[in-house]
């Protein structure tokens, strides 16, 4: 199994370059956000620590942590935000370490997905990174149309990221997200090739 680990800062569309090496190589997907989401769950790994951490008041009526009330908690909080992380993190990287393991001997690809793969640690698991590029002002157009964002909260989640320089500077293959899908399918799949 060769494992591509896919990166991007918000808005870079690395979520449907992810999909479509999927759709179009078969790769297996593994999103770090969904994984996240697991481990929260009832019965999860880090379930019991957050509402310790943060209180009951989190869960909703089927007992499950409501990440819309976890987020506002967190957003503005970066000392909330940084224990999360080191909650959360951990538990992913369990997760996608041994799931990964279980397939190294098999053929075919892994795509591994996550805005924090380096913060995270998660690129150690990988055999090269691919970086999304998108300019910051297509990206700040796109959330505000797709997402509904306001400027302020495009540029209190921006802050929060990794440069463009320091993104290009750790990833091994850099692809442009500025066009049409159809260019960015074009570009994603003449990489997948060589593997």
């Amino acid at each position: 199994m060769y494992v591509i680990g896919l990166t991007g800062g918000v808005g870079s569309g690395k979520s449907l370059a992810a999909q479509m090496l999927a759709e179009k190589r078969n790769a297996e997907l593994l999103i770090t956000d969904e994984l996240g989401h697991t481990v929260m769950e009832k019965g999860g790994r880090c379930y019991d620590e957050i509402l310790e951490h943060f209180g009951t008041e989190l869960t909703d009526t089927q007992g499950e942590i409501d990440r819309a009330k976890l987020a506002q908690k967190v957003f503005a909080d970066d000392t909330e935000r940084n224990w999360l992380n080191r909650l959360i993190h951990p538990a992913v990287i369990d997760y996608v370490e041994k799931y990964i393991a279980g397939r190294r001997k098999q053929e075919g690809v892994i795509v591994l997905e996550s805005a924090l793969l380096f913060e995270s640690g998660c690129d150690r698991l990988c055999d090269e990174i691919w970086y999304i590029f998108v300019s910051e002002e297509i990206r700040r157009k796109r959330l505000a149309d797709s997402r509904g964002y306001s400027q302020e909260k495009i540029t209190a989640i921006l802050k929060r990221q990794m440069t463009e320089t320091e993104f290009q500077k750790r990833s091994d293959v850099v692809i442009r997200n500025d066009g049409t899908p159809e260019e960015l399918e074009s570009r994603i799949l003449s990489k997948i090739k060589t593997q």
